[in-house]
């Protein structure tokens, strides 16, 4: 928001007396400028006095009639518009629009992250905005379901064919946890594992996965797309072990089942190793219960969101 202002426009050399007159019975009858003018306690003397800048007030609203979403917004600045306020004397504002205040109330959330590997259009998505018209019962049930694990804190490995919206629906899962007031961390695995090996000789992955291990949600993106190593199997399982003696809640994305999973975690480029593998494994079945995602390519629909 730009600071007040307050309004002084001259009257105009151009209109007369009457005109004005006219101008004023006409801004009396203005159900949207009465009803302002009654939320702000604007005195109706303000409005003789100022007529022209109540005129210009309502000329500035004039793009936002019949706007339905921030992407078509006509102003000149995206999603402000032209205000007025009254404390003793009119003052003139830049006030965001119900679409822009809902969007900056949307992101707000995103400084109660810790670690975020996604973009910028999975800030505002929410379960509760998820449009479920022409879904199948099975997708209802599971984004109900979903949405009830994270009212009551339980952990979900979430796996399914690609492009069904496992992402989309861990992310509402996190911002719902940050919208109210808890941490979250979002971790894409497998540029989480890159970040190890990039960082391996420095350290400075180990303060990502300290975020990861206090975060009281910790959504771990994608897992079984990764390239393993001993080192990211090592801190992928003292990840889980924090989490599980301190009961965080731990959400995981992924194409494959948990058995497809144990089977990738097992190899490595230096041999396989069952025992590593089945500890992290163990780990995600005490703390998260499978939930499988079906359905077709959701992509574009969520775009669209």
């Amino acid at each position: 928001m730009s600071d007040f202002k307050p309004l002084t426009v001259p009257h105009s050399p151009h209109r007369n007396d009457a005109e004005k007159q006219k101008l004023v019975e006409r801004l009396r009858n203005d159900v949207y400028l009465h009803r302002v003018m009654k939320t702000q306690g604007i005195p109706e003397e303000e409005l003789v006095r100022h007529a022209f800048l109540f005129e210009r007030y309502l000329n500035a609203l004039e793009p936002c009639r019949g706007c339905k979403s921030l992407k078509d917004c006509r102003q000149k600045q995206k999603g402000y518009h032209m205000g007025i306020r009254y404390d003793v004397i009119l003052q003139e504002t830049v006030e965001a629009c119900p679409y822009e205040t809902e969007r900056l109330k949307g992101e707000s959330q995103m400084e109660r992250y810790l670690v975020c590997d996604f973009g910028a259009a999975l800030r505002q998505v929410r379960f509760e905005k998820i449009k479920l018209e022409g879904e199948t019962s099975d997708y209802l049930n599971t984004v109900g379901k979903l949405a009830s694990c994270c009212d009551e804190h339980k952990g979900v490995f979430l796996y399914g064919n690609m492009g069904t919206g496992k992402t989309y629906l861990a992310a509402c899962a996190a911002n719902r946890i940050a919208e109210n007031g808890g941490s979250a961390a979002f971790i894409h695995y497998p540029s989480f594992c890159d970040r190890i090996a990039a960082t391996a000789y420095t350290g400075e992955y180990r303060r990502e996965a300290d975020q990861c291990r206090a975060a009281d949600i910790l959504v771990i993106d994608d897992i079984g797309a990764e390239e393993v190593t001993d080192r990211n199997r090592m801190v992928l399982l003292s990840i889980l072990d924090a989490r599980m003696q301190k009961e965080k809640m731990t959400w995981f994305t992924g194409n494959g089942d948990l058995r497809t999973l144990q089977s990738h975690l097992r190899t490595t480029h230096t041999g396989d190793s069952v025992s590593a593998a089945d500890r992290i494994i163990e780990r995600i079945k005490t703390f998260a219960e499978p939930v499988y995602l079906d359905g077709n390519d959701r992509r574009k629909l969520y775009e669209a969101e």
